[in-house]
């Protein structure tokens, strides 16, 4: 690619010079045709004066002198050259020639009969002579067309050397009385015009160097014209060349980490292969994909984010041999081609030499972020001989490293493709049961620690499929996640389990004070519009919105996300209230207690599950009720499953439970059924009213 642009810039950069050469010769060779032309031009004019006053000067001797010679002309035919020298009508007619010549610029006369003999000249040794029978002036003037013609630097010698080196007109008149008389003669005037010819010469001299400084003005302003235009045209080649080639560079490079894209990752994999099939190497493919990065986007916003994923292509950068490849094809997902991989071994040291350095901290804003990866790996030619279908199974061993356990490489199998083709399909069934509403809720009690009374309900979201097998929420939750269907299916959540909750109201109005715990997904959170769709939901179920809890998590709150913050402080407007679930898990931190309205804390069943024997679990469920009750907040413990968890929750101010001892998840008729028997009997009586009325 270089090379081709260097090779389109040469000829714009030669513009200039191309111009000035074409320039210089088009105006060199436009002086030389004017100046031939002009010689052709002067030297006609001059023919045409010269042959014009010696046409008149005939005129004049034929009809005032050549009369008095006829009988010579006659006689001379017969007489021998000497004899017609020394006649005397010759010496007459030499002295008659003079006289009509006299203040004219002729040098000399030749009178030739019309078979070509000399019959006078000024010259005598022509006298008598033939030498005009072949000249062609004679013949035209003999057919009465006059002729001339200029000799330049004539070295004849004739008329005793005085035309040597001279220029001379010689031009050939008919003799006759009149224009309608025969022609008897052919009279030959010779005039001198070399002054003519060096004056003309002179002025064709100016001329030349008149038209030479004015072309010469003309070359100089052309040329500062296209010297500008060059600049202004090469500057506008530059610009261009420089926009292609960052629109080449963006189309072939990620424009966050400046690492190739998968476009070029793919070129490279391609031009790889045919090598490594020549000397029968590996070519392996590696998908790096970072554990949980979107915590990080979540928390601590995408700034950090972006951050972290900078550094993460310099360290994969860094584990590179010539010749490798690592390309970021998008979210947190690097692909690395490595070619001349000689075994296994090589290869799974490059492997871990990655997992090594993505593990190294992350220093933020004074905090350490602590990455782990998956890594991804299929080879040439076991696994594909193909660029696409070798990153196609790398991405699908990556997927398989996540669901071991993360923080490993993992080399593809076949089986994965199984695995993945199943995964498609659970995909496509996900999508056609929100749009065939095959999901449904199931509720799970609320239960007030100290009077034993069902307060509310955490809606849970369930999923018989079309074949009637129920999916685990575990199994199916995060991958709406990644096909992109949690947004949807979190709105159908909502709606459906406000609907609900108007409908329990509707059929027994004691039931209003009821409150309806909803999960929505962080997704959710980070589009925007969260808070106006939750308002539309309550106002068209017309219920309290005080009763409504959003279950939110400490990764939510960790960043700085604009779009998590305005919904938050939109829902607030409304009335929504506020859970902090698995409260002690994650980003721990009072400050979220300060700066964010929480009103409710709910205690992670980690913390419960050995209660109170674990003496651990109980210091912190402890401090964690100590906490909330200071700052008068609720309190929540999730997994309550026998007596004495109940029992020291009570104790240590917990004031809200929910678990298998009170009730599992159960549909909404069901659950009903539940808070209207319990509402119908004496809460002395109940079989929740665990702790002992006083």
């Amino acid at each position: 690619m270089a090379a081709g642009t260097a090779q389109q810039v040469i000829p714009m950069f030669r513009l200039l010079r191309y111009f000035s050469i074409a320039s210089l010769i088009s105006m060199v060779l436009a002086a030389i045709a004017l100046n031939l032309f002009n010689q052709l031009f002067e030297k006609q004019q001059l023919l045409r004066f010269g042959e014009h006053r010696n046409i008149l000067l005939t005129k004049a001797f034929s009809q005032s002198i050549w009369p008095q010679y006829q009988n010579i002309a006659k006689t001379g035919k017969a007489l021998d050259a000497g004899t017609l020298r020394s006649h005397p009508e010759i010496a007459r007619l030499n002295r008659s020639v003079w006289e009509i010549m006299r203040g004219s610029p002729t040098v000399g006369v030749n009178i030739f009969l019309l078979n070509g003999r000399t019959l006078f000249s000024t010259d005598p040794a022509q006298i008598g002579s033939n030498s005009s029978s072949n000249d062609p002036g004679f013949f035209s003037a003999r057919l009465g067309l006059p002729s001339s013609q200029i000799v330049t630097d004539d070295k004849s010698g004739t008329f005793g050397g005085k035309l040597t080196g001279r220029d001379v007109l010689a031009s050939y008149i008919p003799i006759r009385g009149s224009e309608d008389d025969p022609i008897e003669a052919v009279m030959k005037i010779y005039t001198d015009v070399t002054e003519l010819q060096k004056n003309e010469t002179l002025e064709e001299h100016l001329l030349i160097l008149s038209v030479v400084a004015v072309l010469a003005v003309l070359y100089g302003v052309l040329f500062f014209i296209a010297r500008h235009a060059d600049r202004i045209i090469r500057k506008q080649y530059e610009q261009q060349r420089h926009v292609e080639q960052s629109l080449r560079y963006l189309t072939t490079h990620d424009a966050l980490t400046n690492l190739p894209n998968r476009l070029l990752l793919l070129d490279r994999i391609k031009q790889s292969l045919p090598s490594a099939e020549r000397h029968n190497n590996l070519l392996a493919v590696a998908t790096i994909a970072l554990d949980n990065f979107q915590n990080i986007n979540n928390s601590l916003g995408h700034q950090v984010g972006d951050k972290v994923l900078k550094i993460v292509a310099q360290r994969l950068s860094q584990c590179l041999r010539e010749g490798d490849t690592i390309a970021r094809v998008g979210g947190d997902e690097f692909v690395a081609s490595l070619p001349d991989i000689h075994s296994n071994m090589n290869l799974f040291q490059i492997a871990k030499k990655m997992l090594s350095i993505i593990s190294v901290p992350i220093e933020s804003d004074g905090r350490e972020l602590h990455l782990t990866a998956s890594i991804g790996i299929a080879l040439y030619p076991e696994h594909g001989s193909d660029a696409e279908t070798l990153v196609r199974k790398a991405d699908m061993a990556m997927h398989s490293a996540k669901r071991l356990g993360r923080n490993r490489h993992q080399m593809f199998v076949e089986h994965m493709d199984e695995q993945v083709q199943q995964q498609v399909q659970l995909e496509d069934e996900l999508w056609r049961a929100l749009k065939n509403n095959e999901f449904v809720l199931y509720y799970q009690p609320v239960i007030d620690l100290n009077s034993g009374a069902i307060i509310g309900a955490e809606a849970l979201l369930r999923w018989p499929n079309e074949h009637g097998d129920w999916i685990s929420p575990s199994e199916f939750i995060p991958l709406t996640e990644q096909c992109g269907l949690i947004v949807p299916l979190s709105e159908w959540v909502f709606s459906e389990a406000c609907t609900q909750l108007q409908m329990w109201r509707e059929r027994e109005p004691e039931l209003d004070d009821l409150t309806m715990s909803v999960n929505l997904s962080s997704r959710h959170f980070e589009t925007s519009g969260l808070a106006t769709m939750i308002a539309s939901v309550v106002e068209q179920a017309e219920i309290d919105p005080k009763r409504l809890y959003i279950e939110i998590t400490e990764a939510m709150l960790a960043g700085n996300n604009e779009s998590v913050l305005a919904n938050f402080s939109g829902l607030k407007r409304v009335g929504i209230k506020f859970s902090l679930d698995d409260f002690g898990t994650g980003y721990s931190s009072l400050g979220y207690l300060r700066n964010f309205p929480i009103d409710l804390l709910k205690i992670d069943r980690t913390f419960v599950q050995d209660l109170p024997d674990n003496a651990d679990n109980a210091a912190i469920v402890t401090t964690i009720i100590a906490l909330a009750n200071s700052v008068n907040l609720a309190v929540v413990a999730k997994g309550v499953e026998n007596s004495a968890q109940a029992a020291f929750l009570h104790e240590q101010g917990c004031h809200y439970a929910q678990g298998f001892l009170f009730g599992r998840p159960v549909p909404p008729d069901e659950f009903l059924s539940l808070v209207l028997a319990q509402r119908g009997k004496n809460l002395s009586e109940s079989p929740f009213q665990l702790i002992p009325t006083q």
